[in-house]
């Protein structure tokens, strides 16, 4: 399986030297926002396309741009949902265009078919440029469910949140609702208090248990979405890096337990019937 980490997972330090040092800790893949607000941190798309390819990094997932108080209006008609529409249809095209292999989403608001008819029309695009729209669990979950219930659609996928689901929906079984939907992952952990996007040493989120649920399901790309915004002062850079992928190869092993498991009892069933 491939192990991927967000291109900024928390220290500011010279974007080709970032892509460096990921490549040189040992993951194969980078996700990262189409946003331009974070050109300064990470350089345009291109440049990180650029710094990916010279490196030999596979880019993985795309995250929408958003602003959090706009999300209610992709649900309204008007002006700012017309823009956060073409702002998707622009980012499935970004994604087409540099090999990424699928835009994330937020989505918020009071459902109704104003979204599902807007996402209709993005998905058009979607299965034209070959690109899954996958739409993320956050802390508010209304319109994923509203979603999924009222659109059917081979390009519609499901992120998975790690670090969302601990956080903000300790009750549900998010992944296990939506599995046969995933194509994407964001992993990160937590410790149930905030949304801290932390390594897994310094969060209480059962990866046992998460790894159970993933061999369920294909496999897809580990990939861990870091912010590290609770975390020892003193871990550097390449430390973090280090634990980082210590964590993704021990995740691979516990889902690849797993799923051996599941094939057993599997064709056990069928050699008893």
């Amino acid at each position: 399986m491939d192990k991927g980490i967000s291109i900024y997972f928390g220290f500011d330090s010279d974007i080709e030297e970032r892509v460096k040092k990921i490549k040189k800790a040992g993951f194969d893949a980078i996700i990262t926002n189409a946003d331009p607000r974070f050109n300064n941190q990470n350089g345009d798309i291109k440049k990180q396309v650029k710094l990916c390819k010279k490196y030999g990094l596979k880019l993985s997932s795309l995250h929408a741009r958003y602003l959090n108080n706009e999300l209610k209006y992709f649900f309204e008609n008007g002006k700012i949902g017309d823009k956060l529409e073409k702002n998707l249809i622009r980012d499935i095209k970004i994604a087409h265009k540099f090999g990424f292999r699928c835009v994330v989403a937020h989505m918020d608001g009071e459902n109704n078919y104003i979204g599902i008819e807007r996402l209709k029309r993005v998905l058009v695009y979607a299965r034209k440029y070959k690109i899954p729209l996958a739409i993320e669990n956050i802390n508010n979950n209304n319109a994923l469910d509203y979603i999924f219930e009222n659109l059917e659609d081979e390009y519609l996928k499901f992120c998975f949140d790690s670090g969302h689901q601990h956080t903000f929906s300790p009750n549900r079984d998010i992944l296990n609702e939506y599995g046969e939907k995933l194509v994407t992952l964001h992993l990160h952990d937590n410790d149930g208090t905030a949304d801290q996007h932390t390594l897994n040493q310094f969060g209480n989120i059962d990866w046992d248990d998460l790894a159970k649920s993933l061999a369920k399901y294909n496999p897809v790309s580990l990939d861990y979405e870091l912010l590290l915004y609770s975390m020892p002062s003193n871990i550097t850079e390449d430390e973090a890096l280090k634990l980082c992928y210590q964590n993704a190869c021990e995740l691979e092993e516990k889902i690849k337990k797993y799923k051996t498991e599941y094939l057993k009892k599997f064709y056990e069933k069928i050699h008893n019937q």
